[in-house]
């Protein structure tokens, strides 16, 4: 027995093409009839997440670890990077995002090279969780990440003025924490 592909799935494997003329057509079929049906809010919906993925994914919005490869990609693009460099250490103290960056990248100089994943645990300073950035990637040269993220994104982060990170490594089954940072924001 098959089963159907959720929505959301269904429109990745859409706009990625991995959906055979077939599925398309049909999955093109379903939208309109939805909408036809009184579905237009939902297809709008997925027009739009679909638009804004494209969008991200153009400038790196889903690298949430990369490589400088990646960064200097961007930069040759012509976006307006704002590279900060953190050295690591107990307390990183970034500097204010500047007015007109369209995307922040923070490189972390956390040799991450050795491990099968690495998970970044986000929260504010009395532990309460803001966000898990599971299995990121970084540098194949020397194993630092760099974090791609939209400027407002970045700003919005940016309010919350104290946050620990916890950088869990996880290598044969067995994770631990390898770094923890906590985070003054200007």
């Amino acid at each position: 027995m098959t089963s159907s592909p959720a929505p959301f799935e269904a429109l990745d494997a859409y706009q990625s093409g991995d959906m055979s003329d077939a599925e398309a057509a049909g999955f093109e079929q379903e939208l309109f009839a939805s909408a036809a049906g009184g579905g237009a809010d939902e297809a709008r919906f997925i027009d739009l997440v679909s638009r804004l993925g494209r969008f991200l994914d153009g400038r790196g919005g889903f690298d949430i670890g990369s490589s400088r490869a990646r960064v200097d990609e961007l930069l040759r693009r012509g976006l307006r990077v704002q590279l900060i460099e953190l050295e690591p250490g107990p307390v990183l103290r970034p500097p204010a995002i500047d007015d007109d960056a369209e995307i922040v990248v923070s490189h972390i100089r956390q040799d991450v090279r050795g491990y099968d994943s690495i998970d970044v645990v986000v929260e504010k300073a009395d532990g309460t969780l803001l966000k898990t950035f599971r299995d990121i990637g970084w540098d194949p040269i020397d194993g630092s990440v760099y974090a791609v993220c939209e400027a407002p994104l970045a700003r919005i982060s940016a309010q919350q003025k104290h946050i620990r990170s916890r950088v869990i490594a996880t290598k044969d089954g067995q994770s631990q924490t390898i770094a923890v940072f906590e985070t003054i924001s200007p």
